[in-house]
């Protein structure tokens, strides 16, 4: 039986993929794929289906929830991309045959809720469950990627600037250290516009780049300066990169997202490297919910849901056993603020089972990043205990300064 071992960073684009293999000898994430043809080990976002159909740009239509017509079948969305995954990481399996993936982290470049249910479930009838599978925005891949640089590299502000297809967008992370844990967060503009002015002419292209990233980071302290996109090709902006070092280190590549996803696969799969930093982004939940649980043989904080995690990927279901509690107390403690609520649900007595004859199931969930939704069902306890189809449910309104709670409402 071959060994869970690999952590594989997975970048899922419109038109090209990457993977990457976390190498424990170097500490840095392996390309699949690399040859001298191509360097930067790109795969087209395209697939043979077994009709002998090829299907290209399939992935808009994924995000859009539109099934696909391949020949006279219709497939889904869910049945298209487990198709393509298979068949990618198959490259994985013969490079390395012995071994199978621990960890997968997908990184993509812009995230909706339904978009990630597709690639979780799409992964999920591959047998690859959600325990040893994320998906990541390309921002959160850049964070883990700066992360898990040498130290130098950000001990100040960090930049990115992504120039693909037709948009030029910055990327500032910046980590406050005033903080325990450290918050680290990512600060975006929009520069297509200014790039689009000069796009039929190269001299012009790069003095208008240089000025905008000039203008980007003016009175900031960076330590370095990071450049992806195929938008770079050509060469056309290298002499701005060079006149740009001064004072910071600057990168250029294409490998920055796909290795930022193998770092997260790393982290996540493995000990912990980061565990004194909160990574956020205006997608992620700003507090900790937790409940008080005896478990393993001492009463223990059990977490439903850590800060950092992006809302709609909190979906957290737990079966406790009462000991003679008519109230669940949930707490929710901020980050930012640290301070601490209590939201309590009333658990009116079950035909007398509160006392160690019921089993209740906690599931949490989130509408946005501030709302948060706590149902409590009773699911009974054997034969002798059958369940009363009992339902509590809670929603708890944070406001958008991230300074606390308010319960919204209870049925």
């Amino acid at each position: 039986m071959s060994e869970r071992t690999l952590l594989v960073g997975y970048n899922l684009c419109n038109k090209k993929t990457q993977i990457a293999v976390y190498n424990r000898k170097t500490r840095e994430p392996e390309l699949i794929g690399r040859t001298e043809e191509n360097p930067d080990a790109m795969f087209d976002t395209a697939i043979e289906m077994d009709n002998g159909v090829r299907l290209d740009g399939f992935l808009p239509k994924i995000r859009r929830g539109e099934e696909l017509l391949v020949g006279e079948e219709i497939y889904s969305p869910v049945r298209i991309l487990a198709c393509y995954f298979r068949k990618t990481l198959s490259y994985t399996r013969q490079k390395y045959p012995s071994e199978t993936i621990k960890q997968l982290v997908v990184t993509v470049p812009g995230q909706s809720p339904e978009f990630v249910q597709v690639v979780y479930e799409a992964l999920a009838s591959l047998g690859i469950e959600r325990d040893r599978a994320a998906v990541i925005s390309h921002k959160q891949s850049y964070l883990y990627f700066a992360l898990y640089q040498k130290p130098e590299l950000w001990v100040n502000d960090v930049g990115l600037f992504d120039y693909s297809g037709n948009r030029l967008m910055y990327y500032q992370m910046q980590v406050d250290r005033r903080r325990s844990p450290a918050l680290a967060g990512v600060r975006e503009r929009d520069y297509s516009d200014a790039i689009e002015i000069a796009e039929d002419d190269e001299v012009r292209k790069d003095t208008v780049f240089e000025n905008v990233v000039l203008g980007a980071i003016h009175r900031q302290i960076l330590s370095a300066l990071y450049m992806t996109g195929d938008g770079f090709d050509g060469g056309w902006a290298d002499e701005a990169f060079q006149r740009l070092c001064v004072g910071r280190r600057l990168f250029k590549g294409n490998n920055l997202y796909v290795s930022g996803a193998c770092f997260a696969a790393r982290e996540m799969g493995e000990t912990a490297r980061l565990s004194d930093y909160i990574l956020l982004d205006e997608e992620m939940i700003p507090f900790h919910l937790s409940l008080m649980a005896y478990t393993d043989a001492k009463e223990q904080e059990y977490f439903l849901a850590r800060a950092g995690t992006p809302w709609y990927q909190v979906d957290v279901q737990v079966d406790f056993i009462p000991d003679g509690d008519t109230e669940l107390i949930i707490h929710a403690k901020n980050i930012f603020t640290k301070e601490e609520r209590e939201f309590m649900i009333e658990l009116d007595p079950v035909a007398g089972k509160v006392d160690r004859h019921c089993r209740l199931t906690v599931r949490v969930r989130f509408a946005n990043v501030y709302t948060c939704i706590i149902t409590v069902k009773d699911c009974g306890f054997g034969d002798l205990f059958p369940t009363s189809n009992r339902i509590w449910e809670k929603t708890i309104q944070f406001d958008n300064t991230a300074k606390g709670g308010k319960d919204a409402d209870t049925l």
